[in-house]
């Protein structure tokens, strides 16, 4: 059997398909292999399915996608294929349904002791560093203590400040609380030894300076790669219940699974709505738990629920029983609803008992529709075993990058700010990039040079290109960039487009192409790792951009922007900005300019200097236009 790919061919993969391909078990990859369905069908149905939940399977059959029978193929196929990773989820809560075949592998106190390690070891080297710069053997051996215990006082005052649980707070916020923290020590440390002449007197200056500034740097790098190392492992984190399966409940399942450094690793989802719950799901028994098939009664860990029960609402496919007499073939149509691999479980009434018997202490609830006095209840009758709640409103579009809380007498209120409108963050925020411009484009202009022979050499035409942007307020300038396209860019782009269908709806969703054939053989490398983004640094240095901003968009892109742009061009764009740093090229045009839009509500120096550490790493990678 051919598999069917995406439209276009196999050297046009949009960036969606790519992404989602490497889930190859998920129902819609196979119905893909299987050539039943199209990409363009399954994303229509994912965001179907992240808008209002249920079966992907049901949904893309109320679509037209599929038949019932390709379903039933699709799901057996998932069974064969998960055999050779172990049993399944279903089959494990069958044969241990005290604990629903739950595996909980996180050790938080694992995760939170390497954490205190790394920043001993960073703070020791600064420390160590301090007293290199001093002569070893001027330094009497109680100076050299006072010198060593900068260590132990910067822990614990990065202790008093919350730096060790294991929810780590927004990356800004962490870089700007490591760093007040660590400054408040060293510089109060400093006051101390020149006002009383002390044990700390005989260090000079120099080293005081250099201590802080290798602190401040060290501390939130090693923490950032400890956990870029570590989070992934399935021991990292401390576990977590969700509660509630509905839209919200599907994001933060979603932003967990997808950014594990957070630190909170989801075991389970619970919710009362059947709607929600897959062909089986856990409840409570006369004695103790049990796994049942929906709509069946308890069954005992051998039994199967009946073919044709697939969904408890009815919408999922029907089929005859006797087309399903293998035990393989009946345990297809037996699983968990899940989402990003998290079982749906059973309801509410099951996060006591989890919390119990597996340990867990924190709980996420993800239920934003609740009346308070109801919300109330779910938290006093459900998750009085979790020593940590964390309540989710429903303001994805207003809390973002460590948007902060204030207690109002009593009521809780989210700060929305507007830094970058006021006179003081904008002449901060030009200051930071003037220095960093004129410190880091001296040493770039021979790499310059370079770049620009090649391209000479690669094909014809000139060594820069410029585009009209919009820049702050809707000023359009010209954006510089290295040459990477052959010539007449803008109309063999229409010509491209015009020619090939396949290419026009890749591009009208992500306003890039995979594999774009106007582009030279340089130009490929540039684009990958973003060097042909170079020249805007004197964009940046003449003040028509900023080292971190939203994207440079076109004039033409205004529609697109679904009115946003009233927030966007109130600032200058930057060469990076948070998606470049995050989804990158996988985000579609409407999630970059969500986060272009976050970016200009959550502005801070620390949001700036977070993008700027993460962009070189990210550049370094490879994974660019």
């Amino acid at each position: 059997m051919l598999i069917a790919g995406p439209p276009g061919g196999p050297n046009r993969i949009p960036a969606f398909y790519k992404r989602r391909r490497k889930r190859s078990n998920e129902i819609g990859q196979v119905l893909i292999r299987n050539g039943v369905i199209t990409p363009e069908q399954l994303r229509q149905a994912l965001r179907i399915q992240s808008e209002n939940g249920g079966h992907v399977g049901a949904i893309l059959r109320r679509m037209g996608a599929c038949d019932s029978r390709a379903i039933a193929d699709a799901l057996i196929e998932q069974v064969r294929v998960a055999r050779h990773g172990g049993a399944g989820m279903a089959h494990r809560a069958r044969q241990n349904p005290s604990i629903v075949g739950l595996n909980v592998a996180c050790r938080p106190e694992l995760s939170r002791t390497l954490l205190i390690l790394t920043d001993l070891l960073t703070l020791g080297l600064a420390a160590g560093l301090v007293i290199a710069i001093v002569a070893s053997d001027t330094l009497t051996k109680a100076q050299r203590f006072s010198v060593a215990a900068l260590v132990p006082m910067c822990i614990a005052a990065l202790t008093a400040v919350q730096m060790y649980g294991l929810t780590p707070p927004s990356p800004s916020e962490e870089i700007r609380r490591c760093t007040l923290t660590i400054s408040l020590i060293y510089v109060g440390s400093w006051m101390i030894a020149v006002a009383r002449q002390g044990a700390f007197h005989y260090l000079p200056h120099l080293a005081w300076l250099v201590g802080w500034i290798t602190s401040v740097m060290l501390v939130p790098i090693g923490r950032g790669v400890l956990r870029t190392r570590l989070a992934k492992l399935p021991w990292w984190g401390q576990p977590v219940v969700v509660f509630g399966a509905g839209r919200v409940g599907r994001a933060v399942v979603a932003t967990l699974q997808q950014r594990p450094q957070l630190g909170l690793k989801p075991v389970a989802i619970l919710d009362d709505d059947p709607s929600k719950h897959g062909t089986v799901r856990a409840t409570w028994g006369e004695d103790d738990l049990m796994v049942q098939s929906v709509r069946q009664g308890p069954e005992s860990s051998h039994a199967h629920p009946k073919a044709e029960e697939i969904n408890p609402k009815g919408d999922e496919p029907s089929f005859k029983s006797d087309d399903f007499e293998t035990p393989s073939q009946r345990s297809a149509l037996e699983q968990f609803a899940e989402v990003e691999g998290v079982p749906i479980v059973g309801g509410l009434e099951l996060a006591p008992v989890l919390a119990q018997r597996l340990g867990i202490r924190s709980a996420v609830i993800a239920m934003p529709k609740l009346e308070s006095a109801e919300l109330l209840s779910v938290i006093e009758r459900y998750a009085e075993g979790y020593s940590s709640v964390l309540v989710i409103p429903d303001l994805f579009n207003v809390a973002h990058f460590g948007t902060p809380t204030h207690s109002l007498g009593g009521v809780l209120g989210i700060e929305v700010r507007r830094q970058l409108l006021l006179a003081g963050p904008r002449f901060a925020k030009r200051l930071m990039d003037v220095v960093l411009t004129t410190l880091g484009g001296l040493p770039l202009l021979p790499f310059v040079l370079i770049v620009s022979i090649l391209i000479k050499l690669d094909s014809k035409g000139t060594v820069f290109y410029h585009q009209k942007r919009l820049g702050q307020d809707g000023v359009r300038f010209k954006a510089f960039k290295f040459r990477t396209m052959y010539g007449d860019g803008e109309a063999r782009l229409r010509e491209v487009l015009e020619k090939d269908p396949a290419m026009r709806a890749e591009y009208e969703e992500f306003h890039k192409l995979t594999v774009d054939p106007r582009v030279t053989r340089i130009g490929r490398i540039l684009r990958k790792y973003s060097l042909d983004e170079l020249p805007q640094i004197w964009s940046v240095f003449v003040g028509d951009m900023s080292l971190v901003g939203p994207r440079p968009y076109l004039e033409r892109e205004i529609p697109d922007m679904n009115g946003q742009e009233a927030v966007i061009l109130r600032v200058k764009p930057g060469i990076t900005g948070i998606w470049q740093v995050t989804e990158r090229n996988a985000s579609t045009f409407e999630q970059r300019v969500h986060l272009d839009v976050e970016y200009v509500r959550s502005w801070s120096p620390w949001l700036d200097l977070y993008v700027l550490a993460r962009t070189l790493p990210v550049v370094l990678g490879g994974t660019g236009s």
